[in-house]
């Protein structure tokens, strides 16, 4: 595990697309600004220009095949962990058939396997989630997170609100005023692992969707690279609030800064 100070943070990033904050997170590592380095780049489709991204900036990366359904891969999958007891712990599938529930468990964590032998031999500090389309099972989730938070993703909403993967749609179709992005720590369920940041922009009367989605991502390039900087100096203090539910602290002292320079960003209108 990392310790702040002591060397650049190693960094896993999982895409499904094109990658943009992974672009984002390799220009200002390449910088200099960012306290972090990406050493290994995965996705979930061999067609993904995110790795075609990590080639151009000489990173590794892997393909991580999803689709197969082989007789030997699925036998593979239910000898590394107990399906049954997995299916009791998973929020992930919703099906109503036991069987089919037990089918969709066993190539994920096929999946999963094959990604976390890659994620072994990086050692990566982090695995950052960026436009990653896949729900991970409890079984990747535990096997990464050992003692402690060490997956995070970046959601196109203010969580709680709008889960799910059409963040920028449902905020902007609800009629939202303000719109957001946050960055929080992976858990078991659909988006509702603990909040690590979060920053707003507003939506204005004549704007469409395209408009609110760009606003949205030029955040989502400021503020991602933020969070990896505050794990890096160990400014996101993990602790336990009312009821047991865990929450972050930031401990940085530029923080209330940071914030204003997010809204000023944010409400900085083209012209």
């Amino acid at each position: 595990m990392h310790s702040p100070g002591s060397r650049k943070l190693r960094l896993a990033v999982l895409v499904s697309g094109g990658g943009t904050n992974l672009q984002a997170i390799i220009d200002r590592s390449a910088a200099g600004t960012l306290d972090a380095e990406v050493v290994v780049v995965l996705s979930d489709r061999s067609s993904a220009f995110g790795l075609e991204r990590a080639k151009k900036a000489n990173i590794p990366a892997f393909p991580i095949d999803y689709r197969s359904r082989t007789p030997g891969r699925i036998e593979k999958a239910k000898s590394l962990v107990d399906l049954s007891e997995l299916d009791s712990r998973q929020k992930i599938i919703k099906s109503r058939d036991p069987a089919e529930r037990m089918s969709r468990l066993a190539r994920l964590v096929a999946a999963e396997d094959e990604m976390i032998r890659v994620l072994d031999s990086f050692r990566p500090d982090f695995v950052c989630l960026a436009g990653f389309m896949r729900l991970l099972t409890p079984y990747f989730i535990g096997r990464i997170n050992g003692c402690g938070p060490r997956i995070v993703n970046i959601h196109p909403a203010l969580l709680p609100s709008f889960p799910g993967t059409n963040g920028y749609e449902d905020t902007f179709e609800y009629g939202c005023k303000w719109g957001g992005v946050t960055v929080h720590f992976v858990d078991e369920g659909e988006d509702t692992g603990p909040v690590i940041a979060q920053a707003v922009y507003p939506i204005w009367p004549e704007d469409d969707i395209q408009k609110v989605r760009n606003r949205g991502l030029a955040m989502e390039y400021v503020v991602y690279p933020q969070v990896i900087d505050w794990l890096a100096a160990g400014h996101a203090a993990i602790k336990s609030g009312p009821g047991g539910r865990t929450f972050v602290r930031i401990t940085d002292p530029d923080y209330a800064a940071i914030l204003a320079g997010w809204l000023e960003l944010a409400c900085r209108r083209p012209g």
